[in-house]
């Protein structure tokens, strides 16, 4: 069809790209049949469209473009450049939301020759950030010997200085030792445990299995010992989820120990994922919404003659509805502005140690308060960011927005709630304080609570800040921070705390802490971004 219906267009590839390409520039130029050449559609002198058969492709020994020379021109300016980096092709997994999951193909790895030649134009041409797309890093053991070479050019030669991976799942010890490598030697500052949802049906729909939850909270407990940061993602409408066991599959992360970084993408439609096809969306009554697309920390102002781009989001399915996936997309926004950027994780962490309110019910009931509470900030905040899940639907905006006094800089919906309320912190959490108001009837234990909250929330224009309270949080958050449970002392506690980073105003602070800072977990105090020293 797509052939049919863009006549300009004269040849397809299929699944594989190319040999396919190599086999047509190969026909054009000597004559020989189309017809030979595998994986490819074309029009006949008859006008009638061909598609050959399929064949796999096996080949390993592509030109390299950094080492053909492609890009030696553009080098010459003087521009900073990152690369994409390649070592083997393919993935083993069927993902049915992956356009490489209806490929089903075995993975070729690349000569080792090759390899390391990359690496060495990177280091030649000081390429600072390498990105490797393979789909499965750390599956093979040769990663290792390419992961030492990497670590031994960035401290030999400078280069790179930031190498990011995907890892492989399943390999939980290996993967754990070179991204500590990494980590150690600078090259990248997290690392990813991904589930895509916590629900067995779901997983089992989209053809995807998880690592165990006692694994994973393991292996949180292994990272957050030596302070490396992780993030965790889940993947939002896939077929079977609904609203509750999206929500508990939230909670089950941060009970779990993810607090700092869930990242949580709506689902996409991919049109050569099994997902995206006809068959596939009628079992799971899949529904989507094509929606301009733009990058965040992008500008919203545009040139007259820009491409507007257009994502697909499965905005509905038989076992959610539109209103449903909104709501779902609500409180993910909070979860990853409130919790994981630090405004009431604390308060959260407090409120489900004792008095047993689950993180789930925690954000649940603050977003029905924030619903009710007319004229106040929480609904006013509420309120803009319900309108632009709901927009989402009817593609009427896209996944970011302006944020008032900030120009016109495009931010995360999460990155909106934390600025909005970080703009009014003190009337913020007088709000809340009433919200959560009753539960706990220790009213010093409370007010000392979230005078706490308060305090360890980064400041502006603060250089050497000091928190104190009569209780000792600081023990006790980190003692749950580290898997364990120290009883809350009334013990007079003085917390210093080393800022290197002085941010002067609302803009810097967005963009330092906010927007650069997210990933070392600039926005609060106590976490590992800060030396902190307890009195």
């Amino acid at each position: 069809n797509y052939l049919r219906d863009n006549d300009f267009i004269d040849f397809l590839t299929h699944r594989f790209g190319e040999e396919p390409t190599e086999g047509i520039l190969e026909s054009l130029a000597t004559g020989k049949s189309l017809d030979e050449i595998p994986n490819i559609s074309y029009r006949n002198e008859a006008g009638e469209i061909v598609t050959t058969a399929y064949a796999p492709q096996t080949g390993t020994d592509y030109p390299s473009p950094y080492l053909e020379g492609t890009f030696d021109e553009i080098l010459k300016d003087d521009i900073v450049f990152s690369a994409l980096f390649e070592t083997n092709r393919g993935c083993p997994n069927s993902c049915s939301f992956c356009d490489w999951g209806s490929l089903k193909s075995k993975v070729r790895l690349f000569p080792m020759e090759r390899v390391f030649a990359e690496i060495d134009w990177f280091v030649e041409h000081k390429i600072e950030f390498v990105f490797c797309t393979d789909g499965n890093f750390c599956l093979f053991n040769r990663d290792e010997e390419i992961a030492d070479y990497i670590v031994h050019c960035k401290n030999t030669y400078g280069y790179p200085k930031m190498f990011r991976v995907c890892f492989t799942k399943n390999k939980f010890d290996f993967v754990f030792d070179i991204g500590t490598k990494f980590f150690k030697n600078g090259l990248d500052k997290a690392q990813t445990l991904s589930f895509q949802s916590m629900n067995e049906q779901v997983l089992k729909n989209v053809g995807r299995k998880n690592i165990s939850t006692e694994k994973f909270r393991e292996l949180m407990l292994k990272y957050n010992e030596i302070n490396i940061s992780t993030f965790s993602e889940l993947i939002l409408g896939l077929p079977g989820e609904t609203y509750e066991t999206f929500c508990e599959g939230v909670n089950i992360l941060i009970e779990n120990g993810q607090h700092y970084a869930i990242n949580i993408y709506p689902c996409e439609l991919l049109p050569n994922a099994e997902m995206g096809q006809k068959a596939y969306q009628e079992k799971f009554g899949i529904k989507s919404t094509r929606v301009p697309f733009k990058l965040i920390h992008s500008n919203e102002s545009q040139k007259k003659d820009d491409i507007v781009e257009y994502s697909e989001y499965i905005t509905s399915t038989d076992a959610m509805s539109e209103e449903e996936w909104a709501k779902s997309l609500l409180f993910a926004s909070y979860i990853q502005g409130l919790h994981n950027l630090g405004l009431l994780r604390a308060l959260a962490i407090y409120y489900r140690h004792e008095h047993n309110l689950s993180y789930n019910d925690f954000y649940n009931k603050l977003l029905s308060y924030s619903k009710e509470s007319k004229g106040t900030l929480l609904n006013t905040v509420y309120e803009r960011i319900s309108k632009l899940c709901l927009g989402i639907i009817s593609g009427s905006n896209e996944l970011v927005a302006t944020c008032e006094g900030l120009g016109d800089v495009l931010w995360g919906f999460d990155e909106l709630i934390f600025l909005e309320f970080y703009k009014n912190l003190e009337v913020f959490y007088k709000e809340v304080k009433e919200c959560f108001k009753g539960i706990d009837k220790n009213n010093d234990v409370v007010d000392a609570l979230f005078k706490y909250q308060l305090d360890i929330i980064k400041k502006i224009g603060v250089e050497h800040p000091v928190i104190s309270s009569e209780y000792d949080f600081y023990s006790y958050f980190n003692s749950i921070f580290l898997g364990g449970y120290e009883k809350l002392v009334k013990n007079k506690t003085t917390i210093a705390v080393e800022d290197g980073v002085v941010v002067k105003d609302i803009h810097e602070f967005a963009r330092e802490i906010v927007w650069y800072g997210r990933n070392r977990r600039a926005t609060d105090y106590t976490s590992t971004n800060y030396k902190v020293t307890k009195a």
